[in-house]
Order: structure tokens, then C-alpha cells, then sequence
């Protein structure tokens, strides 16, 4: 899958392909038509990491992306922090969604590591009331994935901590802590952070992640991930 993707710096316009890395590969290793020496070359590196993750993270959906100041400072002699927000929309969409994203460059190989995303973040997201239906559709969700996952049959939410924003005119971004309940196998600390399409009513994007010690038949990874767009 080849999704065409334009990415923009301040000052900046190029024209970018990002290709969507198989099922076992870590990331998406982007490529731009266009290089450039020194300082903005790092820039364009890292601006190139997080549109291939945000490809990556929305099933290979066609994105534009922009870009505010990117701020890098040192850690080590060879490592640096980097930090900044920018906004995507899918194409053909006219509303912007904020997002917010932080990685490590690699000054030695000249490569930042994968970024760490926030999305539904800064931008124009205002703070609004919880959406009653959006919020019993992700406590749905997410406690059906855990009874598929666990193979347990009694699994329920309990979110007493949820935060809702309203950002690109239609989007709902949703961060909510609580917990996983398990019936008599006791009741885990949980995470949700999704993203939901108030017009498709679709869940574009839906993480939670799980304490460590969750009843499981087989050991697994703590943190799941189910992308959900058009699915």
C-alpha cells in the first residue's frame, strides 16, 4: 500500500511517500523526493519518521500533515530530544486534527528513533462534555477485545476519570482511566486513548493498555493496540 502523503515545515513544502511497513517490521521507514545538507536535513529526517508512523498508526489512510517548530535539545553527546506539535487531515477532509509527538535523533547514524504520538491533542481541541453514546460504544468495545483476548467471559469497565476533546470539527479524542473488571478474577488498572469519527461513527484509532499483572491464559504484552478505521 502506497498512501500519498504531503508533509509541511515551516517555510516548507514537499512533496512525501511514505510506504506501509508489513505486519513484522517495527515502523515505517519513509523516503522524500527531496534532501537537503545540514540542520534541515535532520528536520526533514524527523518530520519523515512521524508522517510514516501516522500512516502506519491510521492503516495506510492518505494524510496531510504540518508541522510547527520542532524543538531538539541534548542529551548526551550523540543523543537528542526532540519535541513539537503539528496537525494531520485525512484527504478529502477539511478539518485539522492537533497531535503532539516526541523521539530520540541519533546524531552518530543520523536517524531519530520511533516517535511517541499524542493524537487529538493542541491544534483546535477544546475541552467538551463526555458523549454518553461514544463512551458505552468504547466501554463495549474494549471489554469485548479483553473477553477475546483473556478468554474470559465476565469482563466490564469501570472508567471513572474520562476526558473528551473536540478537535476538526467531527473528531472526539477520548482519554479515560479506570478499570478493567474481571468478575472473581479481581479488576486491573486501565488506559484508554481512542480517537472517534462522530460522523461515520467509526473509532479511527483505539489503544488501552493494561497493568502488568492482568489474569491472562497465556503470558501476552501488557499494551494492545486495535486499529479500528473502516473495519
Amino acid at each position: 500500500m502506497r498512501p500519498c502523503l504531503r508533509w509541511i515545515l515551516p517555510g516548507l513544502l514537499l512533496p512525501f511517500v511514505a510506504i506501509a511497513a508489513p505486519p513484522d517490521r517495527p515502523s515505517v521507514q519513509p523516503r522524500a523526493t527531496v534532501a537537503a545538507p545540514g540542520p534541515q536535513s535532520a528536520e526533514k529526517l524527523i518530520a519523515g519518521a512521524v508522517v510514516g508512523a501516522l500512516a502506519e498508526r491510521f492503516g495506510g489512510r492518505g494524510v496531510e500533515v504540518r508541522f510547527g517548530p520542532i524543538e531538539q535539545r541534548p542529551i548526551d553527546e550523540r543523543r537528542q530530544s526532540i519535541e513539537g506539535e503539528g496537525s494531520l487531515r485525512f484527504v478529502g477532509d477539511p478539518g485539522w486534527i492537533g497531535f503532539r509527538f516526541r523521539s530520540v535523533y541519533d546524531t552518530f547514524f543520523d536517524q531519530p528513533g520511533p516517535p511517541v504520538l499524542d493524537v487529538g491533542v493542541g491544534g483546535d481541541a477544546r475541552p467538551i462534555p463526555n458523549d454518553s453514546l461514544a463512551l458505552r460504544q468504547l466501554e463495549d468495545h474494549v471489554a469485548s477485545t479483553l473477553q477475546a483476548e483473556t478468554g474470559l467471559h465476565d469482563v466490564r469497565m469501570q472508567l471513572d476519570r474520562v476526558e473528551t476533546v473536540e478537535t476538526g470539527q467531527h473528531y472526539l479524542g477520548i482519554e479515560a482511566r479506570g478499570l478493567a473488571d474481571f468478575g472473581r478474577d479481581g479488576s486491573r488498572d486501565l488506559r484508554i486513548s481512542a480517537l472517534y469519527d462522530r460522523r461515520s461513527a467509526q473509532w479511527l484509532e483505539l489503544d488501552y493498555e493494561l497493568a502488568a499483572d492482568a489474569p491472562m491464559p497465556e503470558p501476552p504484552s501488557t499494551t494492545a493496540q486495535s486499529v479500528v478505521a473502516g473495519r
